[in-house]
């Protein structure tokens, strides 16, 4: 996920970086989806693992009684707390997403040393300073947001998203080893010039041999990405007319989901 880490790196060798958190967002949808709360001090400890954190800002409206008893807890991580409420007679569902994105654009014009954004929200209306930020500007940005209740739009257009709460697969470890195996063999075949066409088991054997595993772990591994719809099976007809069966991965999705970060 973080192979953007060679920007703009400072002096602890991390990038600078600023998340924008709408706290409605990660509250609500993990309490009446998960029945559990943010876990505010584990996210800036894994942000603080790979980024030079300049500020954490906390966006919601604190009116609400839930979010409001919330406050010491974010307090424990961020002095930085923007109050979203509407008081005008016809309140806007969204306030809190104008607000955010108010504060985000006068980042980006005012901190050029900030090549990292990060946004925590699933809200589409995200998805036009996603890629002002990424096409325009040449940032990263990376979305955090609650799992089931993420825009595609979204998904699509950030450099990359992580979903909480973290599902850990058993098969992760295999997983990336299984698609390495096969970004390599395509970048060997796009340098020569030749069209590859790994098939199941051929692949199984090679990560098996490479990595010293059992190939019916591999094995297994492997059907788990097909059936979770990460890759393929396609039918190819060869110019001898032998037909065979080969692996197609969905990379986008798989770097969606975090399985790959290449």
């Amino acid at each position: 996920m973080f192979g953007f880490l060679k920007k703009k790196k400072t002096l602890s060798g991390k990038p600078r970086a600023i998340a924008f958190v709408d706290y409605e967002h990660w509250f609500i949808s993990l309490d009446k989806m998960y029945h559990t709360r943010p876990d505010i001090k584990a996210w800036r400890n894994e942000l603080s693992q790979s980024f030079e954190m300049q500020e954490i800002i906390f966006f919601a409206d604190f009116s609400n009684p839930s979010l409001r008893t919330e406050i010491p807890r974010i307090r424990e991580v961020s002095n930085y707390i923007i109050e979203t409420q509407n008081t005008a007679p016809n309140h806007k569902k969204d306030f809190t997403d104008f607000i955010m994105l108010d504060h985000i654009y006068q980042k980006a014009f005012n901190s050029p040393d900030i090549s990292v954004f990060l946004l925590f929200s699933g809200d589409g209306h995200f998805n036009s300073v996603t890629n002002y930020l990424i096409s325009q500007l040449r940032k990263t940005v990376g979305v955090y947001a609650v799992r089931g209740a993420m825009s595609t739009q979204l998904r699509n257009t950030a450099s990359w998203v992580e979903l909480v709460p973290k599902i850990e697969d058993p098969h992760l470890a295999v997983y990336r080893m299984i698609l390495k195996n096969l970004k390599n063999l395509q970048a060997n075949a796009e340098a020569s010039g030749k069209k590859l066409y790994p098939s199941f088991w051929a692949t199984v054997e090679s990560v098996a041999r490479l990595n010293g595993l059992r190939r019916k772990d591999v094995a297994e591994a492997l059907r788990s990405l097909l059936e979770k719809g990460y890759a393929s099976q396609n039918e190819v007809t060869l110019s001898e007319g032998k037909k065979i069966q080969t692996l197609v991965v969905d990379w986008k999705k798989c770097k969606n989901d975090g399985i790959w970060n290449g």
